[in-house]
């Protein structure tokens, strides 16, 4: 059981080590940080809008770090807040890509597109979903003992 706890958060660390190196490398055409690749993704999927709130539980990051991603992405120009209430706090407004995220979006998922192709080279359609379901059902274990 020791053996296999190390193997699983070695490889886990591993992944997420070149996860976050590739994205930071494939950001750097856009002056942007790995970081805010989820976020954009997140908003390029939710292209009617999207809370902070909403944000942050999609990307699974706390509001605080989502916060700061959003200030940095409208400085850039790519995201903007939508007030569709008056006196709604900003965190609850809508949060839209602006029409240079969108194309800075697609350029994204473009890459994003190529780095998950190559990242599933040797696996059948099968053993594919199969390691996506195990991954998920992992992900929600470990989530019930936080």
């Amino acid at each position: 059981m020791i053996n296999r706890f190390e193997t699983f958060v070695t490889m886990m660390n591993k992944i997420n080590r070149s996860i976050q190196i590739i994205k930071n490398k494939e950001m750097e055409d856009y002056g942007l940080k790995g970081s805010q690749v989820m976020c954009l993704y997140q908003l390029k999927q939710h292209e009617d809008g999207v809370t902070s709130k909403d944000l942050a539980s999609l990307c699974g990051e706390d509001k605080a770090a989502i916060s700061r991603t959003l200030a940095k992405l409208e400085e850039a120009g790519l995201v903007s807040f939508i007030d569709n209430l008056e006196g709604k706090k900003r965190y609850r407004t809508l949060i839209k890509l602006t029409k240079e995220g969108r194309t800075v979006c697609e350029k994204i998922n473009e890459k994003i597109g190529r780095v998950v192709e190559n990242s599933g080279e040797g696996f059948s359609e099968e053993e594919r979903e199969v390691f996506y379901r195990v991954l998920s059902v992992i992900a929600e274990n470990l989530e019930r003992q936080v």
